[in-house]
C-alpha cells in the first residue's frame, strides 16, 4: 500500500479511515514494525492509532508474538473484508495523483542475463527514455527471487514456490538434445532413447525429470543425474562444447549461424517445451509504473517472435 498521508484526512463512522489503512498495512507487511517502517511513521503513533480503531470496532486486531505486534485470528477476517475497499482508495489517489504528473517509481526486475540480451534490454531502454522518473533495479541472475512487493518482477521458467503470484506467460522454447563431437567419440553411440539416461548431463537447474516427446507424444518421463548445473544457459553450452557432457539446450541458441561445436542427439526426440513467465505479487490494483512496464515486456516479446 502507498503513503497514508494521500488518505489522511478522509473520515468514516468508525473514525478516520487511515486508521483502517494503518491496519491493514500492519497485517500486509506481518508486523507493527514493518509497516511503520514502509510508512515512515512512529511505532508509538501506529500503536495509538490502532488501540483506538480497537476501542471504537470493539474488536482485538492485533496481539503480541514475541517483541511484534501481529494479526490476531479476528484481525485477519477484518483484513480480508477491508482490504479490497482500502487498495480501491489508495488507487484513486494514485491514478487522480498520475493525472497530473508524469509515471514515477520504482520497479525491480530479476531475470537470467540471456533474457537480458535477448530482448529486454531493448525493452528497458526504451521504457526508461520514455519514462525517466522511473527508477529500475535490475537483477541478472538465475536464482529465483520471489517477488516480496507490489514492484517486483520475476522472469523465469520454474514456478515452483510461486503460489498466490500471478504468471504471465512469455514464450515457449523448444528444446533439443546435444554433445560434442568430442563427448560421442568417448561414448558408445546414442542410437536409442534409453542411452541419454545414463550420460553425464550438463544442467542449466536441479531439474531432473525431463518429460521426452516425440512429435507431440510424451513417451517417457526421463530421470537424469547431472554431472555438471551452472545457472546459465550460455555457460552450459560452453560445457557442453568443451565434452563435458550432453544437455537440452533451447534451438533458437542453437543455429548454424552460432557455430557451436555440438552434435544434435536423437533429433526425433525432445523435452516438453519450456515456457517462460513474468511473475509479479497478485493485487487487485498495480502501480502505474509497473503495469506499464509489464505491458512493455509482453510487446517486446510479441516483436521478436512475429520477426522472421
Amino acid at each position: 500500500m502507498g503513503k497514508i498521508s494521500r488518505i489522511r484526512s478522509v473520515n468514516s463512522i468508525f473514525g478516520n479511515i487511515d486508521d483502517l489503512y494503518l491496519f491493514c498495512n500492519v497485517v500486509e507487511f506481518g508486523s507493527l514494525q514493518a509497516a511503520a517502517r514502509h510508512l515512515r511513521l512512529p511505532v508509538s503513533t501506529m500503536s495509538r492509532r490502532i488501540n483506538a480503531l480497537e476501542e471504537r470496532l470493539n474488536v482485538r486486531l492485533l496481539e503480541k508474538k514475541g517483541r511484534e505486534l501481529v494479526a490476531t485470528e479476528s484481525g485477519l477476517r477484518a483484513f480480508n473484508l477491508l482490504k479490497s475497499g482500502m487498495e480501491s482508495i489508495e488507487t484513486a489517489f494514485e491514478q487522480l495523483s498520475e493525472d497530473r504528473q508524469d509515471v514515477e517509481g520504482k520497479i525491480k526486475l530479476a531475470l537470467p542475463y540471456n533474457f537480458y540480451r535477448g530482448f529486454a534490454e531493448e525493452v528497458v531502454d526504451d521504457f526508461l527514455e520514455r519514462y525517466p522518473k522511473v527508477q529500475l533495479d535490475l537483477v541478472l541472475s538465475q536464482e529465483q527471487i520471489v517477488p516480496q512487493t507490489d514492484r517486483d518482477l520475476l522472469m523465469t521458467f520454474d514456478l515452483r514456490e510461486m503460489e498466490g503470484m500471478i504468471a504471465r506467460p512469455l514464450f515457449e522454447a523448444r528444446h533439443g538434445f546435444f554433445a560434442s563431437p568430442e563427448y560421442l567419440a568417448r561414448v558408445d553411440e546414442i542410437a536409442e532413447l534409453d542411452q541419454l539416461r545414463d550420460q553425464a548431463w550438463v544442467s542449466v537447474d536441479n531439474i531432473v525429470d525431463l518429460p521426452i516427446y516425440r512429435d507431440s507424444k510424451l513417451v517417457e518421463v526421463m530421470s537424469i543425474k547431472p554431472k555438471l548445473v551452472v545457472n546459465d544457459i550460455m555457460a552450459v553450452i560452453k560445457a557442453v562444447e568443451k565434452g563435458i557432457g550432453i544437455a537440452s539446450l533451447p534451438l533458437r541458441h542453437i543455429t548454424p549461424e552460432a557455430k557451436h561445436n555440438v552434435v544434435h542427439v536423437l533429433p526425433q526426440y525432445s523435452r516438453s517445451k519450456r515456457k517462460a513467465y513474468l511473475v509479479y505479487k497478485q493485487r487487485r490494483y498495480q502501480p502505474k509504473a509497473l503495469s506499464l512496464f509489464i505491458e512493455a515486456l509482453l510487446e517486446g516479446v510479441k516483436k521478436i517472435q512475429s520477426q522472421p
